[in-house]
């Protein structure tokens, strides 16, 4: 499994479209929201969240590499620890505590180290995992490994094997034909999120409705300019 840089940056972009509506700008780095779907706090690039873990992940990266805001982060450790922002209502009211992390989470998103942080963060836990289920389902292709991406940062890395299981096209790495396997996950994944007990995991169909339309458009090296979504990739 080979990429290049660019390709990787088309693959960062189509996640950020995903998970936010646009492509990525510094200012990605900042957004930072309650939403209705349990998890607390989304913030930043790529939306970590305060119950998947990734947001703590994110704080202490940041902490550890000396960022602007650093020692202020210090205080609000055990409000991250206890998910404390999954226990407030969307809409709020949110209480001194977790108005306060938000607010100081904007504030961070400036700071060049908290995009370092975020950037390595989502390599570490999210990329460099999707890389290896590719290189073991035999993937050569750009698209392979933006659909097998999308899988874990959407459901986390564990959700590549479950939707392994979920049709029958055999694997490159098993004599299959990349291509047939590739449209045969984005098929078993949208039956999945569509039949998902949860309204909210619904309604993300469009990831793989957008994946599909790459797939149909012959967008294998991802090779700029392409549109995802109504927005440009360029």
């Amino acid at each position: 499994m080979t990429y290049t840089a660019q390709q990787k940056h088309v693959i960062d972009c189509v996640l950020s479209i995903f998970e936010t509506g646009r492509v990525p700008t510094a200012a990605s780095y900042a957004t930072c929201t309650i939403l209705a779907d349990g998890a607390g706090i989304s913030y930043g690039k790529h939306q970590c969240t305060d119950r998947a873990g990734s947001l703590d992940l994110v704080v202490k990266r940041y902490i550890a590499l000396g960022g602007q805001f650093a020692t202020a982060f210090k205080a609000f450790e055990t409000t991250l620890a206890t998910n404390a922002s999954t226990k407030v209502p969307p809409k709020g009211p949110w209480g001194t505590e977790v108005t306060d992390l938000v607010n100081l989470l904007k504030a961070a998103g400036a700071d060049p180290v908290m995009h370092r942080a975020q950037d390595e963060v989502f390599d570490e836990q999210y990329f460099t995992p999707a890389v290896n289920h590719a290189k073991s389902a035999g993937l050569t292709t750009a698209l392979g490994l933006l659909v097998v991406y999308d899988t874990c940062i959407h459901s986390g890395p564990g959700g590549v094997p479950m939707i392994r299981q979920k049709f029958a096209a055999k694997s490159p790495a098993n004599g299959g034909d990349e291509k047939e396997w590739v449209k045969g996950y984005i098929n078993a994944r949208r039956a999945w999120l569509a039949g998902n007990s949860n309204p909210l995991v619904q309604g993300t169909v469009y990831r793989m409705d957008a994946l599909k339309a790459l797939v149909d458009a012959g967008a294998w090296d991802l090779a700029m300019p392409l549109t995802v979504r109504g927005q440009r990739i360029a």
